[in-house]
């Protein structure tokens, strides 16, 4: 009896060995094959190009890669490179999709991967309907690849921008922003208090006004709000420059004024600015790790602004909005504004303002806001540059089949999500607004899944897709 069982239970496992364990087996084969052939690229490309910003090297690498490989390959002015692949047999009435990565920025190890992830997709995969893959020039604050290559290579079904990130995520939504120029001229005249002092934060990490965590101090902000407060309370101040920043888009790094106290007011000035400094060690000194925030005596200059204007001046930094302006009501950030530049060594005062909205609604608000801050402070403003608001459709066909790849797949779901900063996805969607656009982030750390599901996509594009819910309904 016990040799029947026995018997019986090598018969079991050998069935087993045959139906889940060999798919399971089968499954990390393809994995394996995938990783090697990923790494093989993404390594080449860290050999052969240390600089990401090196777009010439980066457009020759590409284009000697896809000659390679026999694979059609064309380029711009603009140091876009393009590369295309016929649809293979059966799948000629299949959807078109477009891979897009950007080229120019960011850090090799991490950039690499999402172009790893496009050239292998393009070469590799044996089964698919007409596929693109666009390598776009871009900046840290400009897209001007996207901008200006021909719509001809945008006309399509799908378009999947690939980039980075800590953790796989679709982005199916991107602020759009405005930037706005204050303006005033200013009277000169000479200072009348004996005391200047320079006030001066500096090393700041700056980065872009799109990255929402609220580690990121404005010292335009600061500093104006301090000697506005300052003002507020009595101190006799003048007013001799006022200076920071360096993009209108970006976070200041540093921004220093020079002012002149009176006698009777140095001992509460310096006072005021001790809590002050104190107070922005707290807040941001764990984060801030080279700031300098500093009050130092320097020699009176020649000229200081006039009262009336120097009180503008104060006025307009004090009410300006800086930082979030809107959240939803679970919480998310809808809309932000930022102080990128001032200055006032040109002789007149000159005031940069970034605002990021997800709804038109929000950006329209906030320009009428600033119309109002702008009269009650005496100063005009113009808008001097704008880029698109982008919002995926909820019922997105590639959206929804991506996601349910990942689920069948990989039993994994995907976080959504919408993104205070600008992408090339808002700027594709405007310019086709028929193409079904998605972004999606790889980590080549937290495993290649999101490569498989991209494969399983183009490899099943022939036939006719219908999401699950639908299925089960009809």
């Amino acid at each position: 009896m016990k040799k029947i069982v026995a018997i019986c239970l090598i018969s079991l496992l050998t069935m087993l060995s045959f139906t889940g364990c060999f798919f399971n087996k089968s499954e990390t084969e393809f994995e394996e094959t995938l990783n090697t052939q990923l790494d093989i690229i993404y390594q080449d490309l860290l050999k052969n190009l240390p600089n990401t910003a090196d777009l010439e090297a980066c457009q020759e690498y590409l284009i000697d890669w896809a000659g390679a490989r026999n694979i059609p390959v064309s380029y711009d002015k603009q140091n876009n490179v393009i590369m295309s692949k016929k649809a293979t047999a059966g799948y000629e009435e299949a959807q078109t999709t477009t891979f897009q990565c950007s080229i120019g920025i960011g850090d090799p190890a991490q950039q690499y991967q999402a172009m790893a992830t496009a050239l292998y997709l393009i070469d590799q995969v044996e089964n698919h309907g007409f596929v693109r893959v666009l390598f776009t020039a871009a900046t840290d604050t400009e897209f001007p690849g996207a901008q200006y290559i021909s719509a001809n290579y945008l006309r399509g079904d799908n378009l999947i921008n690939l980039t980075w990130a800590e953790k796989t995520s679709f982005t199916v939504g991107s602020a759009g922003t405005a930037e706005y120029d204050f303006s005033k001229q200013l009277q000169w005249i000479e200072p009348t208090y004996p005391n200047a002092y320079e006030l001066s934060i500096k090393g700041l990490n700056g980065g872009s006004s799109g990255i929402t965590s609220g580690s990121h101090p404005n010292p335009i902000k600061l500093i104006g709000d301090f000697l506005a407060s300052a003002k507020s309370k009595g101190v006799l101040i003048e007013l001799a420059s006022f200076n920071g920043g360096e993009d209108t888009a970006q976070y200041p790094t540093g921004a220093t004024a020079v002012v002149l106290i009176n006698d009777n007011d140095v001992n509460r000035f310096q006072k005021w600015f001790d809590n002050d400094a104190s107070k922005f060690k707290d807040n941001y000194g764990d984060i801030e790790e080279n700031y300098t925030y500093t009050l130092t005596p320097v020699a009176p200059p020649a000229y200081v602004i006039s009262k009336d204007d120097s009180t503008n001046v104060f006025s307009l930094l004090y009410t300006m909005i800086n930082g979030i302006y809107q959240k939803s009501d679970e919480g998310n950030i809808v809309a932000t504004s930022n102080i990128g530049t001032i200055r006032t060594d040109t002789g007149n005062l000159d005031v940069t303002i970034c605002a990021r909205s997800q709804t038109e609604e929000a950006l329209a608000e906030i320009s009428s806001t600033f119309e109002i801050i702008c009269g009650l402070n005496d100063e005009s403003y113009k808008i001097t540059d704008q880029f698109p608001i982008w919002t995926a459709q909820e019922d997105s066909p590639l959206q929804l089949h991506l996601t349910e790849l990942f689920q069948t797949e990989f039993n994994k779901e995907i976080k959504h999500k919408s993104i205070m900063q600008n992408t090339e996805c808002a700027i594709f969607k405007s310019r086709v607004p028929y193409l079904d656009v998605l972004s999606m982030s790889v980590n080549f750390e937290n495993g290649i899944q999101e490569i498989g599901v991209l494969q399983r996509f183009l490899e099943s594009s022939n036939t006719p897709w219908t999401p699950a819910a639908e299925e089960k309904n009809s």
